[in-house]
């Protein structure tokens, strides 16, 4: 009897210390996955709203009265800020500004206008774009400073602001012009409203950039040199003498600059010989890296860089179009593909 008895005490005294270890190794394999290091941000649209993601998470910009679309993103502290445009009632395109999902109309509504950048210095909001010129058919170039708008041409041409930064007290905004009698656009860029040509008229504008890396402005512009519209790509630091990003291919079209440390980053697309579909892509340093290779064209649209992590923002062709963000070459979709949808901007920011 005691033989048993002692057996049975024995037995008790495993269990009770078995149990609580079988307990706690339990615990520390389901534990949740550490959290990520990043809060990733994308701007565009998706069914013709203007919209951002957070996360993968949805936030509706768009009244849903007409067409919108968000154009550029900048985040500051805990504030999301957005530029684009929305379709009025009467079919004109007004230039909006969201802040934290709150929209300001930028224009009245009465003649068309854009918001294409996005700027944040302190507490004040720089949004660059254009506008139909009074009594006129052309676009005035202008960009907004807390909701005043500086005009920077007088509407004798067609021009456009596309990108916008500062460095100090200094405004440097980036687009586009053509005098009415010429056929295609020269790239130019602006410094406190006083206009320079960064190209002739032997190419015609497409896309450009700008960004601020500490006290260094960086420049980025596309231009299409010959009938086939293909397109070569630059960039220059301090308005130096150019770089031209030659990677093999006879098509280089950067829509978007980042710099990181030493590290200059371009994204955009190009096509190669033998492969009909477009190629988004982006550039180290001027070396390519290819995030698709078909069947369906892709397109790189911006790009943000953390660490060693690369985070490019487009979309993809293919029924209604998808937009998505590619980290570290990996796609990551952020609509399903039911409606036409992309992304214009990509903003990461570090916890």
């Amino acid at each position: 009897m005691k033989h048993h008895l002692r057996k049975a005490l024995m037995l008790l005294i495993t269990l009770t210390i078995v149990f609580p270890a079988c307990k706690k190794r339990t615990t520390d394999e389901t534990a949740p996955p550490e959290p990520s290091a990043f809060d990733i941000y994308a701007a565009g649209r998706e069914g013709y709203v203007a919209k951002y993601w957070k996360n993968g998470k949805v936030v509706n910009l768009g009244s849903g009265t007409g067409s919108s679309d968000a154009n550029a993103m900048a985040i500051s502290g805990n504030d999301v800020h957005i530029a684009g445009f929305e379709i009025n009632a009467s079919g004109k395109y007004v230039a909006k500004y969201w802040k934290n999902g709150v929209s300001t109309s930028l224009t009245d509504g009465s003649r068309d206008a854009f918001a294409n950048d996005i700027f944040i210095q302190g507490t004040d909001v720089y949004i660059a774009g254009q506008e139909i010129a009074p009594g006129k058919s052309t676009y005035q170039a202008k960009y907004w400073k807390n909701g005043t708008p500086i005009v920077l041409t007088d509407g004798t041409q067609q021009a456009i602001a596309t990108g916008i930064a500062l460095i100090g007290n200094d405004v440097y905004v980036t687009g586009e012009r053509r005098n009415l009698e010429w056929l295609n656009p020269i790239t130019v860029y602006w410094k406190n409203g006083q206009l320079f040509d960064l190209a002739d008229r032997t190419t015609t504008a497409g896309d450009q950039a700008i960004a601020v890396s500490g006290n260094d402005l960086y420049l980025l512009w596309s231009e299409t040199y010959n009938s086939s519209g293909q397109s070569q790509t630059r960039y220059s630091k301090n308005l130096g003498s150019p770089v031209l990003i030659n990677d093999g291919t006879a098509d280089v079209r950067g829509n978007s600059i980042f710099v990181n440390g030493g590290d200059v980053y371009v994204a955009g697309s190009g096509t190669t010989n033998g492969n009909s579909a477009i190629q988004a892509k982006y550039w180290k340093n001027g070396s390519p890296v290819i995030l698709t290779n078909g069947p369906e064209s892709a397109f790189g649209l911006s790009i943000a860089v953390s660490g060693t992590d690369v985070f490019v923002g487009g979309y993809q062709d293919g029924g209604s179009g998808l937009a998505q963000y590619w980290k570290n070459g990996t796609l990551v979709a952020l609509t399903d593909g039911s409606q036409s949808a992309l992304v214009r901007k990509i903003v990461v920011v570090r916890r």
